[in-house]
């Protein structure tokens, strides 16, 4: 899924943040139609299923979605239930480690 050598940037965002940063365009890789229609709603930007294999590159910019509890197998939650067991989201940044020698 990434390079190799590279840092990952690792940051929690919030809901509005995530708005802003794939309001300009994003590739999605939602592989099930419940939580891209979920992320669609919570956004309020149309996120399409896009079962794929991600592949990463260096200066790359992913919103990750994670639940805060482990769904049993073929549970489909709706918006409220999400909201209910809560969520987080982060921005993860592809860093190439080369690119430190350029950091002030």
């Amino acid at each position: 899924m990434f390079p190799t050598p590279c840092s990952l940037i690792i940051k929690k965002i919030d809901l509005n943040t995530a708005v802003q940063v794939l309001k300009n365009g994003f590739q999605s890789a939602i592989g099930h139609q419940s939580t891209a229609e979920v992320l669609s709603k919570l956004l309020n930007i149309n996120v399409p299923t896009n079962r794929v294999a991600i592949k990463a590159d260096y200066g790359d910019m992913l919103i990750v979605f994670t639940l805060n509890a482990r769904l049993p197998e073929g549970k489909v939650l709706d918006v409220s239930e999400i909201e209910k067991i809560g969520y987080d989201l982060y921005s993860v940044i592809v860093w190439n480690e080369e690119w430190d020698k350029y950091v002030v």
